[in-house]
């Protein structure tokens, strides 16, 4: 009997230990399930946090800022220095300003202010991608070469461009004449009047305030013309460098070309459409004659509402009749 129950206990603690190895296998088991479930959703965060990188986060943004930042400052830096200091060297341009050259001095000063105005255009040209990528914009994500695939494609982005020029010109004159009211004149505009001769690097030589409502438009534009988002970079790059070039100081009509010039040239060379554009001449005296010429590409919302120089039309006529010559003939000082 004794015999009996010693084999019996015996039975029983080998049950026991054979119950504590399952159950350490299953806690392994478990363990090691757990272990590798913490990883697999380690791995799913991880990728998820790519995802938010690619689709959101201000890591994704920062990536589109610096590249319009990138694109704007060789847009700008770049043709300031061609037109400063390259056309001036290999050519003999004919000066504005009755001949005056900005200083040095100047030169610098505008140079160093126009950096928070290019980065602000730059923030506008991502803040444009965003909204776009979110879909709240009306352009298309149709490449620029299959738009213009087709004769009805190219009159399409050509109908568009005028578009364009027209709603700029429109936002530049009156944005400009707000910017010439009493208040902000004296605390926003005068810092751009401060260069009284201008160079190519003045064009974004002005207040920060100014930079965001002169380049406002190129957010409002993607909400109301629908071309290829690709052309909308386009344009906004070339804006940059029309800027640069309408003060560089010397006349470059119709060589800073817009789709008012490319008219002016179809039909002819027509004197009465030239006296229709705008150019570096025009721009040139607004500087001189702050009360007067706010356009940017034409002269139609100068005209209706009289603010176009009265010697104007008559130094047009000058200019054409004496281009052969090569003669300058700009507007006198009263």
């Amino acid at each position: 009997r004794r015999q009996a129950e010693e084999n019996k206990k015996g039975g029983e603690t080998k049950r026991i230990d054979t119950c504590i190895g399952h159950q350490h296998r299953a806690t392994m088991m478990h363990t090691n399930l757990s272990l590798a479930a913490q990883a697999a959703a380690a791995r799913g965060a991880h990728a998820e946090g790519l995802i938010h990188l690619e689709d959101g986060s201000m890591g994704y943004f920062g990536r589109l800022y610096f590249t319009a930042w990138l694109q704007s400052m060789c847009v700008y830096y770049g043709v300031a220095v061609f037109l400063h200091y390259a056309v001036p060297a290999l050519t003999n341009p004919r000066r504005l300003q009755h001949g005056d050259i900005q200083s040095s001095s100047d030169t610098r000063r505008d140079a160093m202010r126009a950096l928070v105005p290019v980065a602000i255009r730059a923030g506008m040209l991502a803040t444009a991608e965003r909204l776009h990528q979110k879909g709240y914009s009306v352009m298309s994500n149709e490449p620029l070469d299959i738009a213009l695939g087709s004769p009805w494609g190219v009159a399409y982005v050509v109908a568009m461009i005028v578009a364009l020029d027209v709603f700029h010109d429109t936002w530049f004159y009156f944005a400009h004449r707000l910017l010439h009211h009493r208040y902000l004149m004296k605390r926003v505009h005068y810092m751009h009047h401060q260069s009284n001769v201008p160079s190519a690097f003045s064009g974004y030589s002005f207040h920060w305030i100014e930079a965001f409502i002169m380049f406002s438009n190129s957010l409002a534009e993607i909400f109301i013309f629908p071309i290829p988002y690709s052309l909308h970079r386009i344009y906004e790059l070339w804006m940059i460098a029309i800027h640069v070039g309408g003060h560089c100081g010397f006349e470059m009509f119709p060589f800073i070309p817009h789709m008012g010039q490319l008219i002016w040239l179809l039909t002819g060379f027509k004197n009465g459409v030239r006296k229709a554009l705008n150019d570096v001449h025009h721009h040139d005296v607004h500087h001189r004659y702050p009360g007067f010429h706010y356009s940017l590409y034409f002269t139609h919302w100068d005209s209706l509402f009289g603010t176009l120089h009265p010697d104007w039309v008559k130094a047009v006529d000058l200019h054409i009749a004496s281009s052969a010559s090569g003669n300058s003939n700009k507007l006198k000082d009263n």
